[in-house]
């Protein structure tokens, strides 16, 4: 179970690339526009801050594949980097819900991952305090 998580996480990784790629102006898809829905809609497409938001993907693409490499080495920061990374997925999928719908829905199924505690136990290495 634990690769097939980890795979989840690496496929989310991916649409990160996405978010970062469309944020970024790199590639356009007049179907998807890359304006945000919430928070940052009076800017420019072309404005700086569309720069700085396209690197905090590409933030959580790296987050995502570290929170990855973490689950399949069972390594005892894998939980902080998927948390990390789901916070950071969760912010950027609501700022830009039009385009990243799914993005909350991915987010939902890590954090049911995480909190249903056999899916937990299996998955991901304990939590040591």
């Amino acid at each position: 179970m634990k690769i097939a998580f980890a795979a989840f996480l690496f496929i989310h990784a991916l649409a990160h690339g996405v978010g970062f790629l469309t944020v970024s102006g790199l590639v356009k898809d007049p179907d998807q526009p890359s304006e945000p829905t919430f928070l940052l809609t009076g800017f420019e497409s072309g404005h700086w801050v569309f720069k700085v938001m396209s690197v905090i993907w590409l933030i959580g693409l790296v987050g995502f594949v570290v929170a990855g490499i973490g689950v399949v080495n069972e390594t005892d920061w894998a939980l902080t980097a998927i948390v990390a990374a789901t916070i950071l997925s969760t912010i950027l999928s609501l700022i830009w819900v039009k385009s990243a719908p799914f993005g909350l829905v991915a987010n939902l199924i890590v954090i049911a991952v995480i909190l249903v505690p056999w899916a937990a136990d299996r998955m991901i290495p304990p939590l040591e305090v």
